[in-house]
This record gives structure tokens, C-alpha cells and sequence, in this order.
């Protein structure tokens, strides 16, 4: 929370002039920290300074250091325009004050697409150029060791292909009392590695007609409408995958893909496919489809602070208790993680 109070200061050491060698190396020396990172942080104390109105907020302590970095791409999103950047500011504090840091970012995102058309594209184009996947002999001679860096798409892909394995096993071993790993295989550490050499094994003893099929990118929401409305959380043209990043729509699968699924809302409800979401409230599980919908709405975890996403098998948590004749709706339902649900249940 201390991040605001630094970038305040260091934007009025850089308006004195205190620093004869730049305010990036200064910040380097002082600070101990490499030098992009020190380029980055005066960056963001320049940008904060032409916000006069933001110097109190930021000294206030109570401004993490993400939230500090979403307001300083708010200001430099909407420098762009020419337009006045402080209630764009204050909305992306509200985001992240309401709804945590990460969905401040997302917000941002969301913005600099709005402001400058196109930039989704261009940064994935970036980010494809940046990724690689390092596979090398540790130094005792004998286990390998992975180093993995994806752009959004292909990490959301072997992400939740990840994620979706080790619920799968967690899931098993806790409520089915059964085992889908070795038991040696204990924490989730150890289950993504189990995950990771269960999908090579099944690439390598897939076909190869299978070998070459094209994979299904996990991805939440996509703007359809047209014209879209200027300031939808997902800018015209683009897709948000399962874990929040913000990539071009052109990467999913095609509509009448049956990997593609089309959800309408109507109020609090809607369609999921053509199929009503809430068509059996007396149900006692959530159906498929209002498992899409929540995945849609609720995104992750919905306890305070915990952003497990979709992928990891949250529970459809009824709100008002099922025994207690809470109907199976999406409106009494919201996901949770495991932990959580438990922690929900016994508070």
C-alpha cells in the first residue's frame, strides 16, 4: 500500500530536479532494483503527476501497488484522447476497490482498446514474438527442467488444460475417495507436473490425424453486438480468455463450432444455446448450462480476495440453502472454490 506514497514522492523529487543523471538510474541506486524496473516506476510517477487531484489517494496508503499501476494506464490511455482523465481515474479505483486489483487492470484493458483501436491486436502480436518454451537438464544431470512463456491465448489453453486435470484430481480424492494420481502425488505442484506428462502422453499416442487437430481456446465472453457500445468491458472485436487477459475475438472457434457456445441475457437469467438457463429450479445441482452462465458472470471464486478461476472446479453455492427451499437459480447461485464453499459453510 506504501507503492502510492513512493510514486508521489518520486514525481515530486523528478518536478525538483533532484536526480542530475535522470530519475530512472536514481531510482535504481536508491531503491535497489534493476533498471526497468526503476524506468518503469518513474514512468508511472510522471503519468500520476499530471493528476494533481490523485496526490491525496495516493499518500493515503490504502492504494496497492497494482491498483497504483492501473490508475497510471488509465491516465495514460486517456492522455491520448485529450479528454480529462480524472473520472476515468476514479472509476478504475471504484473497480478496484470494489472488485480487487486484478479487475481494476482488466478495466484498463479494456480502456486502452477503447482509446486506441487495435492495440489488443498489436500487443498479441508482441507477445506471440516474446513467447517461448525452454526444456534443458537440470544440474544434477538427470530431471528436466521446464521454463514456459506464453501470450494469453496459448497459456490460457495449457492453463485450464492444467487446471481442469488437477480439479479433476483433487475432486477424486476428496469426495469420491478414489485416486486418479499416484500416491506420491500429493500437493498441486505436483499434480500439474502429473498433469503436464499425462497430456504429452496422450499426444504421443494420438493418432496423427489427431496429433494435428486444432485446440479449443478457453475463453468467457466475445462482443457481438453491432454497433457495440462504446464503453462495453470487452471492446468490439475482442475475447477475455478464462483468466482475464484480453485477445483477439479472431482466435475462437467459428459461430456453428460446436466448441462454441452463445449465451443471451434477459434480466438476471437468460439462454444458454437456445436453452433456458433457469428451466428447473427445483433441481438440486446447477445444469450445464447455468454453469455457463456463472462461469460468464461470476468468473472466479467469489470469496473476498480469492481469484481461482472456472478452470479449477469451482461449486455452484446456493445462497439461500437448498434445504432451507432455496431454488436452484442463477440468481441464488454463486461459485466458489473448494476451500472456500467449506469456509462459507462452516462461517
Amino acid at each position: 500500500a506504501l507503492n502510492g506514497l513512493l510514486l508521489a514522492l518520486v514525481a515530486e523529487g523528478d518536478r525538483l530536479g533532484i536526480a542530475r543523471g535522470g530519475i530512472g538510474p536514481w531510482l535504481a541506486t536508491v531503491l535497489d532494483v534493476t533498471e526497468g524496473r526503476a524506468r518503469g516506476l518513474a514512468q508511472d510517477a510522471r503519468l500520476l503527476a499530471t493528476v494533481p487531484q490523485l496526490e491525496r489517494e495516493l499518500c493515503s496508503g490504502s492504494v496497492g501497488q497494482d491498483s497504483v499501476r492501473a490508475v497510471a494506464r488509465t491516465v495514460k490511455a486517456v492522455r491520448r484522447t485529450g479528454l480529462d482523465p480524472v473520472p476515468e481515474v476514479a472509476e478504475t479505483l471504484r473497480v478496484a476497490r470494489e472488485h480487487g486489483a486484478r479487475a481494476g487492470l482488466e478495466r484498463v484493458r479494456a480502456l486502452e482498446e477503447h482509446t486506441d483501436p487495435g492495440s489488443v491486436e498489436a500487443r498479441h502480436a508482441q507477445q506471440r514474438e516474446r513467447s517461448y518454451a525452454r526444456i534443458a537438464i537440470a544440474a544434477d544431470g538427470e530431471m528436466h527442467r521446464c521454463e514456459i512463456l506464453l501470450d494469453p491465448a496459448r497459456g490460457a489453453v495449457l492453463q485450464a488444460a492444467v487446471e481442469l486435470q488437477v480439479a479433476e484430481m483433487i475432486r477424486a480424492r476428496q469426495f469420491d475417495g478414489t485416486e486418479l494420481a499416484p500416491q506420491d502425488v500429493r500437493t498441486t505442484e505436483q499434480m500439474s507436473a502429473e498433469a503436464i506428462t499425462r497430456m504429452a502422453q496422450v499426444f504421443l499416442d494420438a493418432t496423427a490425424e489427431q496429433r494435428g487437430a486444432h485446440f479449443s481456446l478457453p475463453a468467457l465472453a466475445v462482443t457481438l453486438q453491432d454497433p457495440a457500445p462504446v464503453q462495453l468491458e470487452i471492446p468490439a472485436g475482442c475475447a477475455r480468455t478464462a483468466f482475464g487477459a484480453l485477445i483477439p475475438a479472431r482466435l475462437l472457434p467459428r459461430q456453428g463450432d460446436p466448441r462454441r457456445h452463445t449465451l443471451t441475457l434477459d434480466g438476471h437469467t437468460g439462454t444458454w444455446d437456445g436453452v433456458a438457463v433457469d428451466r428447473d429450479p427445483r433441481a438440486r445441482l446447477a445444469s450445464a448450462e447455468q454453469r455457463g452462465f456463472l462461469a460468464w458472470r461470476d468468473r472466479h471464486c467469489r470469496y473476498p480476495g480469492c481469484d481461482r478461476p472456472i478452470t479449477f472446479a469451482l461449486h455452484a453455492h446456493h445462497t439461500t440453502p437448498y434445504a432451507k427451499g432455496g431454488q436452484t437459480t442463477v440468481e441464488n447461485l454463486k461459485l466458489y472454490c473448494s476451500h472456500h464453499h467449506t469456509v462459507i459453510h462452516h462461517g
